[in-house]
C-alpha cells in the first residue's frame, strides 16, 4: 500500500473512531474515551507514516510522538493528545486492587469534552496537512510527505 493510500486511510478511521467517542460520549459511556483514544494513535501514526517511520504495534503515544521530528508543525498538537495512551487498555479487564477487582474510572465529562476536542484539532489539521478527503473511500492523501 503506497504511503498516501495509508495515511489518508488512518485519517478515515480517526475519523470514524472519533465520531464513534464522539455518540459515547453523549450517553456517558466509558468507551468514549478508549474510541478518542484509538482516533488519536491513528492520527500520530498517519504523521509517523509520513515521516518514513513505523511505530510497530505500541500504544505509548507519547513514544510515537518522540519519533517525529520537531520540525513537523503537527508536532506540538499531537503532544495535546499523547496523555490519551493511559486509555488504550484501560477498560478491558477489571484492574487488581487488593481482593477486588475494579473497573477504572474514567475522565471526567470535562476533562473527555478536552480530549475529544484536541483529538479533533490534530485530525482536523493532519487531514488539511496531507489534502486527505474523508469522504472518498480510498482515495490516496495529495500530499505525503514529512511536514515543514
Amino acid at each position: 500500500m503506497s504511503a498516501e493510500l495509508l495515511i489518508a486511510n488512518l485519517l478515515r478511521i480517526a475519523s470514524e473512531d472519533l465520531e464513534g467517542a464522539r455518540v459515547l460520549a453523549a450517553s456517558n459511556n466509558r468507551n468514549a474515551v478508549y474510541l478518542c483514544e484509538q482516533a488519536a494513535e491513528k492520527v500520530i501514526r498517519a504523521v509517523l507514516t509520513s515521516e518514513g517511520q513505523h511505530a510497530g504495534i505500541k500504544h505509548e503515544l507519547a513514544e510515537m510522538v518522540d519519533m517525529i521530528p520537531d520540525e513537523n508543525p503537527l508536532k506540538a498538537h499531537l503532544r495535546k493528545i499523547e496523555h490519551l495512551s493511559r486509555y488504550a487498555m484501560a477498560y478491558r479487564y477489571p484492574v487488581s486492587s487488593g481482593k477486588t477487582k475494579r473497573i477504572p474510572r474514567p475522565p471526567s465529562a470535562s476533562e473527555l469534552r478536552a480530549a475529544l476536542d484536541d483529538t479533533a484539532a490534530a485530525l482536523d489539521r493532519a487531514v488539511a496537512s496531507f489534502v486527505v478527503d474523508l469522504r472518498l473511500t480510498d482515495s490516496p492523501a495529495r500530499d505525503a510527505g514529512p511536514l515543514r
